[in-house]
């Protein structure tokens, strides 16, 4: 199907890794994950797995991709999106990431971590969904297909009543000002980089 939101599946991980390069492009970005070998089997392992515990049932993730409608699907932007954590999935043990080796690690922990931090602070222990990561590829931005990676949280966040949690990049926070996020905290992590932590309530009679 053309630039519909479909789950991706984990051999899809390779083409996924490319679309983040594609799509996360600030110094920030580039000074946490260069595109070096390491780093690209290190996003290939890690989206897999997501996409594979997804699959299983083991975790609350969902990792969502869109296709350009070309004869061979190909990958143009994708979210992965967080299902309201059951009170078991909030007890888990969350190990200390080990990033690769060509990465900053320092500045991926601050900027993790923080992130992490901050997400806890503010919604403790209410359900909500969290987009945890948008990515469009940078040839086909302002199409659309961020809002359609958007909108399938919040419309089952309006369904069941939940509010929405997301940390925004500079570049994707106008999107998420418009479809009713509020911001709520702020973080910089590095040097002109602001990250906006934006909570949006649910309200079932808004037409998305």
């Amino acid at each position: 199907m053309s630039l519909e939101v479909q789950p991706a599946s984990p051999t899809d991980a390779a083409e996924l890794t490319q679309v983040f390069y594609a799509s996360f492009r600030s110094d920030l970005d580039t000074t946490m994950f260069p595109n070096t070998p390491d780093v690209t089997e290190w996003w290939e392992k890690y989206l897999s797995n997501v996409i594979t515990g997804s699959i299983a049932g083991e975790t609350d993730d969902i990792l969502l991709k869109v296709t350009d409608g070309s004869e061979n699907g190909g990958i143009v932007a994708f979210a992965k999106w967080k299902r309201p954590v059951s009170d078991a999935g909030r007890d888990q043990h969350q190990e200390k990431v080990v990033w690769p080796a060509s990465s900053d690690k320092e500045l991926c922990d601050r900027f993790f971590y923080g992130m992490e931090a901050r997400h806890e602070e503010l919604m403790g222990e209410r359900p909500h969904y969290y987009l945890d990561m948008l990515g469009v590829h940078h040839s086909q931005q302002g199409k659309g297909l961020g809002t359609k990676l958007l909108k399938w949280g919040l419309t089952r966040a309006d369904v069941e009543g939940v509010e929405v949690y997301l940390s925004a990049s500079p570049a994707g926070r106008p999107l998420y000002l418009k479809y009713g996020f509020r911001e709520v905290d702020i973080f910089e992590p590095y040097p002109d980089y602001v990250q906006v932590a934006m909570i949006r309530s649910p309200n079932p009679q808004q037409k998305l």
